[in-house]
């Protein structure tokens, strides 16, 4: 896996991944020049694949139950990197919880679409 991918919000050209039972949005499908790539619902790097089938069958499989793993946040500028946990994604922002683990009482950050298309902040899978 890729990890070195910066992440960003919605794709611009993609697909929508949903649960057929409950309509949840589990991630999209990115089409590239060469082959196609499965990303969470806040556009996290999950896999890169041959077909778009292989990577929707990802984002099924991986795309929500990745928002519960520990994420890389880096800040280019200084270089730094700290584990982070998501507590919430919706269309407009992601909420990290700036610790190994979500407790009462950690920081959090929240960082929009911008944020995380622009130069400084990246949101690396572990």
């Amino acid at each position: 896996m890729d990890t070195s991918r910066p992440t960003s919000f919605a794709p611009t050209a993609s697909t929508e991944v949903r649960r057929a039972e409950d309509g949840e949005l589990c991630g999209y499908v990115v089409a590239r020049p060469v082959g196609w790539t499965a990303v969470t619902a806040f556009g996290g790097h999950l896999g890169d694949h041959e077909t778009s089938e292989d990577a929707d069958r990802q984002v099924r499989n991986d795309g929500l139950g990745s928002l519960a793993e520990r994420w890389m946040l880096v800040d280019a500028l200084s270089g730094e990197e700290q584990i982070v946990c998501i507590q919430e994604v919706t269309p407009n922002r992601v909420r990290l919880a700036l610790d190994y683990y979500s407790m009462p009482g950690v920081p959090t950050l929240d960082l929009g679409p911008d944020d995380l298309a622009g130069a400084r902040w990246q949101l690396r899978r572990r």
